[in-house]
């Protein structure tokens, strides 16, 4: 979390002291909200599939999905009986399983956005149907989006960026699709991942926030806490530049449904 200002970024611990869960991550999300918070929450997950490259985002499927909120009440729907938000079902016994990988009609596809990250040198993004490895982000990406179709019921004046028109009220929650690899790649501080505190206060440093005093884990996990602390201050940094609203390629993007990773202009 980044509040307003330079004050460093600080990690959130879990309400029960142990590991976060989407379940709790999402209830806690839900509760700490007031009604005139101004908030911008980065997801590090893929908010959609690839459509402009084949029209669809499942082709030749009968009554498949074709906008954003509809894959979300989908996967919502198909994984409903599995918890903290798990989409497994998604890639495992439903008629889509078939898109990703091992099945008979993968592709390692990629979105507008991606292919635009890639071109930039901000990083590789994985195609979202991808299931084997350290690098799969299928299930990731699916179970977030279980994650986006409750919090777009239970939380008002959201915006899911792209794909919604921001409220007109003050008062506003706006989610956006984010790849913290790309955020380091950007500071040009490094071009993997930070596992040191010198390093990481150079990042920091270039979004304009205060360093970081003490380490931030002893428990293996550093880089993974580094990432969070990184997409903190980038979004606070960022979100006040008009160009990370607008970048090219945004208009088709959105037409087609797919999203777009803040931040790769």
């Amino acid at each position: 979390m980044a509040k307003a200002g330079r004050s460093a970024p600080r990690l959130v611990p879990s309400p029960d002291g142990q590991h976060w869960t989407r379940s709790a991550f999402a209830d806690w999300f839900v509760e700490i909200l007031s009604p005139n918070d101004r908030v911008l929450v980065g997801f590090d997950f893929a908010f959609s599939f690839p459509r402009f490259d084949r029209g669809e985002f499942f082709p030749n499927v009968p009554d498949a999905p074709s906008t954003a909120a509809d894959l979300w009440l989908c996967v919502d729907d198909v994984c409903e009986a599995t918890g903290d938000f798990s989409a497994g079902a998604f890639v495992e016994g439903s008629r889509y399983a078939r898109y990703f990988q091992g099945g008979v009609r993968y592709e390692p596809r990629l979105r507008i956005t991606d292919e635009r990250c890639r071109i930039l040198g901000l990083g590789r993004p994985e195609s979202i149907f991808r299931l084997v490895g350290p690098a799969q982000v299928a299930k990731g990406s699916l179970a977030g989006m279980r994650v986006l179709h409750y919090l777009r019921l239970k939380v008002p004046h959201l915006c899911i960026w792209p794909f919604d028109r921001p409220p007109e009220s003050r008062s506003v929650i706006v989610a956006v699709d984010m790849y913290p690899g790309a955020f380091v790649r950007i500071s040009s501080a490094a071009r993997g991942k930070v596992r040191d505190m010198q390093t990481l206060n150079q990042v920091l440093e270039f979004y304009g926030s205060a360093p970081l005093r003490d380490r931030i884990s002893d428990d293996g996990s550093e880089d993974d806490k580094a990432d969070a602390l990184i997409a903190a201050a980038a979004l606070r940094r960022l979100s006040g530049d008009g160009t990370v609203w607008n970048p090219p390629g945004l208009s088709v993007a959105r037409w087609w449904q797919e999203g777009w990773i803040f931040g790769v202009t």
